[in-house]
């Protein structure tokens, strides 16, 4: 039921309008260059979702290589049911039979063996269920300790796409969450999360599509020689019956582009005729061995960390900060992370992005979701493209990292003494919270401005754009200033020497550190505030 090799259960936005495709007819409308979004997808799902598709087709194209993507929706239902072993209910949401494996859906081995691990009891001839989730929402990996980031259970059960995304997300993204409740092996510990980036020539859903699956089977022999997959193997993790006492696969039972079903889960129908998720638990993660800890398992969405003191190499965490612009420069310049193909900047012409996204996890907590999607010039991939031009424009990003840090730590010094009505000694402590609010004002300002400046780096003489920027954060900066002076609560026997000491304060490190003074006066001019103080 609910089939999704035949039945419109996609919902994508065409040229022509909205449409409802099957599994197939979606891959075939990609490769033709139709599909321009999604209906259904929210915004955290999306590239989880995009990742799924190209394991998919790069997976197919492996056994049967085509010169192009084929438009022919008949290519790729075939495919599909081969990567399944030839068990068409391995694409249906819902199998009866828990014997037969279901889209995501490990088989049992049978009802009674396995039933009241999965919460089903039966008394008196009357069965009951202690459902994982009775809403797509449930399902899904946002967890959050409060309910108010995203409300859970606000989908309505019967809504079958929504069970279809929030399949692909646990099964794929899911970290470990209490006993039993083990992750996947894409990521770094349990507590991680998996991270997607990837350099696009085009954020068109269809063009990026075709890119990465072009990319992706160009690294497919490279990956099965250096983590020792099969070049014919496992693709889908669920077809076949799950123990739960021990890893299930290792990955040399595996092909590199697997599609991993971490959790032990079946949909089926309440009694009231609902859909609803049943869960059980596990002694071991699906993927083994117990040692892969460190997420480094050959997937080409994910950057390595190679400056892991712990493990050596490890796949790259992203701390609840998100994708700062420190980060991405990293990133950007391979700075401590080893990046693959298809994080590298592409030969074409025209401009290209550099996307990323991330769920980032916590312990049984989710800290936000991240995305980023920064559009590099030509003139910027080109010499992203070029050894020696790409090192001079990562010193340049360094040098206007650097100048941030220190306009801020003259900012964040003249706040608090601003704030402590001009003190000797600021009291840092006291208005914490409030120069994280003013810290949080002067990052949004300055971080929007950052990549369009370095990129300017690759056309102009760098002296000339970090003259630029730098003023350009200065005066920032000190406008924030200026408006704290307006906004704070100050003493009126201390108002002018508290503005007089946090200008002398901020103009102090200004030129500690070598860096311009504000092109624009403020409110008071430090003379007139001079004059003021008895």
């Amino acid at each position: 039921m609910h089939d999704l090799l035949h039945d419109p259960l996609i919902g994508v936005r065409t040229r022509a309008g909205e449409r409802r495709l099957s599994l197939p007819d979606l891959l075939a409308a990609l490769s033709a260059g139709e599909v321009e979004g999604y209906t259904g997808l929210r915004a955290h799902q999306a590239d989880p979702w995009h990742v799924f598709l190209v394991q998919l087709a790069a997976s197919i194209q492996a056994r049967q290589p085509t010169d192009t993507l084929p438009p022919d929706p008949a290519y790729w239902r075939e495919g599909l049911l081969d990567l399944a072993g030839g068990k068409a209910s391995a694409w249906h949401l819902l199998v009866e039979d828990v014997t037969q494996p279901a889209f995501m859906q490990h088989p049992w081995m049978s009802w009674e063996a396995e039933a009241a691990d999965y919460g089903v009891t039966i008394k008196r001839g009357q069965t009951s269920y202690a459902p994982k989730a009775t809403t797509p929402d449930e399902l899904d990996v946002l967890v959050t300790s409060k309910n108010h980031d995203v409300k859970m259970a606000r989908v309505g059960a019967e809504e079958v796409e929504a069970w279809l995304y929030a399949l692909v997300l646990l099964q794929t993204t899911s970290g470990f969450l209490g006993q039993g409740n083990y992750g996947i092996v894409r990521m770094n510990g349990g507590f991680a999360s998996r991270p997607v980036v990837a350099w696009a020539v085009s954020l068109h859903p269809s063009q990026r599509f075709q890119h990465e699956v072009a990319v992706v089977m160009q690294l497919r022999n490279s990956t099965v020689r250096t983590y020792g997959y099969a070049a014919r193997g496992v693709t889908l993790t669920w077809v076949r019956p799950w123990s739960r006492s021990d890893h299930q696969f290792q990955l040399a039972d595996l092909e590199p582009w697997f599609v991993e079903a971490a959790r032990p889960i079946r949909l089926v129908r309440s009694p009231s005729g609902h859909l609803i998720a049943l869960g059980a638990t596990s002694k071991a993660r699906q993927i083994g061995p117990k040692t892969l800890e460190n997420g480094d398992v050959g997937d080409p969405w994910i950057p390595i960390n190679t400056a892991d003191k712990k493990k050596g190499r490890s796949a790259m965490t992203l701390s609840a900060d998100g994708f700062t612009p420190e980060r991405l420069t990293d990133l950007l310049f391979a700075q401590g992370f080893e990046l693959t193909a298809l994080q590298q900047p592409q030969v074409s012409e025209g401009p290209g992005w550099f996307v990323a996204s991330c769920l980032v996890r916590g312990q049984g907590t989710t800290e936000g979701y991240h995305e980023v999607r920064i559009p590099v010039p030509p003139k910027a991939r080109l010499a992203l493209l070029h050894t020696g031009q790409r090192q001079t424009l990562g010193q340049l990003a360094q040098r206007l990292l650097s100048d941030a840090k220190a306009v801020q730590k003259a900012l964040n010094t003249a706040l608090a003494v601003l704030s402590e009505g001009g003190p000797d000694q600021a009291d840092f402590e006291r208005v914490e919270s409030w120069l994280k609010t003013a810290k949080r004002d002067f990052g949004r300002r300055w971080e929007s401005l950052y990549f369009p400046t370095l990129w300017r780096g690759a056309e102009e003489e760098h002296d000339t754009v970090r003259r630029d920027w730098q003023q350009r954060l200065v005066d920032e900066a000190h406008a924030l200033l200026d408006e704290a002076t307006q906004r704070l609560p100050l003493p009126a026997n201390r108002t002018w020497r508290a503005i007089t000491q946090a200008e002398r304060a901020f103009h102090g490190l200004l030129r500690k550190h070598e860096l311009p003074f504000p092109r624009r006066a403020p409110a008071h001019t430090l003379e007139t505030m001079e004059d003021a103080i008895p």
